[in-house]
């Protein structure tokens, strides 16, 4: 996977150095950018970038670091503001750690990969951050040895103290990571950057020497930052904000002994609280799959005598007042075994008998239109196909793909039972990938259902079993597909998409 996103990255980063240098020049306090070639500056980008690549590929922190260092020292002796140069690393940083989310589906085919991804992009960002750490450690280092060099003593030293407090003001308030509010002791607002405005969903310059209570009005036990100021009580607390989970961390602000007022730090912790959930509920589910998959297994052995003795006494004892008997308990072995099929699926239990083949996946869609078409005809659902009539071939179970296919439009028709009679099946290739959508005219989905939509025995059907979209999941994320589902905002009901990698041979 690393190597997939080297080659992807690399062969984009002329353009990824252009775009961070489009975000540096809509700065207008970098000013340095109008001193310097602009060819210059994006040769120096780039080559930042593609060493931020390599560690990505490789994990060595020496040789970056190294490039890094020489970067800064250079950079301090040209007078170039710390803040300025601070600024061009988180930029070449966001762009990069941009880009890997908007290409995650060059990188990603299994669930594993997901999360591998994203422990990437999070060691990315943590080594940025150490190398921002190094930046400010040579830059206050060279000033230093500047100073002594120059013999200006303890003006040149007061004066450096106070360009850097002005440039760490200045990277607090346009910093995007955290959110920082300060009051005074008569609890107005003195300061609050634009991440905060933003997480409050306010304009910054209309709350600045404001009343905290007046212009926020929070509950009396999420008074953070006023508890400061009233109780003396600094912490650390989360709190829900505007849907947003966040941390909360408040601390007094002394002069000469003095409480002046308080300041309050808030970081966005709702990704890695979702990160942390996702990585219980996996866990679970592995656990249960595994004595799902043993009990299956087991109870199919005397299902399968159960099965083969009922046809023997049917064939021997068969008669007119018995023969409906003996088709319901059949047809209820059939259920049963139908049902601990999708168990084992969901179980990721594989079956030797079944093959992994190559083979064109509109046969296998057509195949279940053709059988889902008398029950539309006969329920007046209009199943329509839009296809250019190009094949495209993927690797993996044929069987399995065709019930994928068949529970996702079984779905569709039962959902568009009481409203709806349009269920529409798109097929076309997106780069590498074959995508198959199916969206209906229905009544839609509920927010509480497209949260527990995948959920194994969730249901929302009388007589459902729930294990119908969580086993259809679990066989296209088996075939190193994805599957999402939504509503449709051209038909108003469902739509559900699927995306199979193509197989090139």
């Amino acid at each position: 996977m690393k190597n997939r996103i080297r080659k992807h990255l690399t062969r984009l980063a002329p353009e990824l150095a252009a775009k961070t240098y489009g975000f540096l020049s809509d700065h207008n306090r970098i000013s340095a950018l109008v001193l310097e070639d602009r060819s210059y500056t994006l040769s120096r980008l780039e080559t930042f970038i593609l060493s931020l690549i390599e560690y990505i590929h490789t994990g060595d922190r020496v040789k970056v670091e190294k490039g890094a260092r020489e970067i800064a020292i250079h950079r301090s002796k040209q007078g170039i503001s710390l803040a300025c140069v601070l600024e061009r690393i988180r930029m070449c940083r966001d762009t990069l750690l941009d880009q890997m989310e908007q290409d995650a589906h060059y990188f990603i085919f299994t669930e594993e990969e997901r999360l591998e991804l994203y422990q990437i992009r999070l060691d990315l960002y943590q080594f940025v951050d150490s190398l921002i750490d190094m930046f400010i450690h040579i830059f206050e280092t060279e000033e230093s040895q500047r100073e002594k060099e120059m013999q200006t003593g303890t003006a040149t030293r007061e004066r450096f103290s106070e360009v850097a407090e002005q440039e760490l003001v200045q990277l607090v308030l346009q910093s995007t990571d955290i959110a920082v509010l300060i009051i005074d002791r008569n609890l107005r607002i003195v300061e609050a950057n634009y991440s905060f405005a933003e997480l409050q969903q306010v304009e910054r310059q209309q709350i600045i020497g404001t009343h905290i209570d007046e212009t926020f009005r929070p509950r009396e036990n999420e008074r953070f930052v006023q508890w400061v100021i009233e109780r003396g009580q600094s912490g650390h607390y989360v709190a829900e904000i505007n849907g947003t989970l966040t941390t909360v961390s408040t601390s007094p602000i002394y002069h000469r002994g003095e409480l002046w007022g308080a300041i309050s730090v808030l970081r966005n912790i709702t990704d890695a609280k979702r990160y942390e959930e996702e990585l219980t509920k996996r866990e679970a589910l592995a656990a249960v799959g595994q004595l799902a998959a043993g009990m299956a297994h087991e109870i199919r052995n005397p299902l399968t005598s159960i099965k083969g003795f009922i046809q023997l006494l049917r064939e021997q004892t068969e008669t007119r007042q018995n023969t409906s008997y003996f088709s319901v308990i059949l047809t209820e072995i059939e259920r049963i075994d139908g049902l601990l099929n999708d168990v084992l699926v969901l179980a990721r239990y594989r079956d030797d008998k079944i093959a992994a083949e190559r083979f064109v996946i509109m046969d296998e869609v057509l195949g279940v239109i053709r059988l889902l078409e008398p029950e539309s005809n006969r329920r007046g659902i209009r199943l329509e196909l839009n296809w250019s009539g190009d094949e495209w071939y993927i690797y993996g179970y044929r069987a399995r793909i065709k019930q994928a296919v068949l529970n996702i439009l079984k779905n569709a028709m039962e959902a568009i039972a009481t409203k709806g009679s349009i269920v529409e099946v798109s097929v076309y290739a997106s780069i590498n990938q074959v995508v198959l959508t199916v969206e209906d005219d229905g009544p839609g989905l509920e927010d509480k259902v497209l949260k527990n939509l995948f959920v194994p025995f969730y249901t929302t059907k009388p007589d459902g079993t729930g294990l119908g979209l969580s086993t259809t999941q679990r066989i296209i994320l088996d075939h190193g597909g994805e599957i999402f589902a939504e509503n449709s905002l051209r038909l108003g009901g469902a739509r559900f998409e699927v995306r199979l990698p193509i197989s090139n041979g």
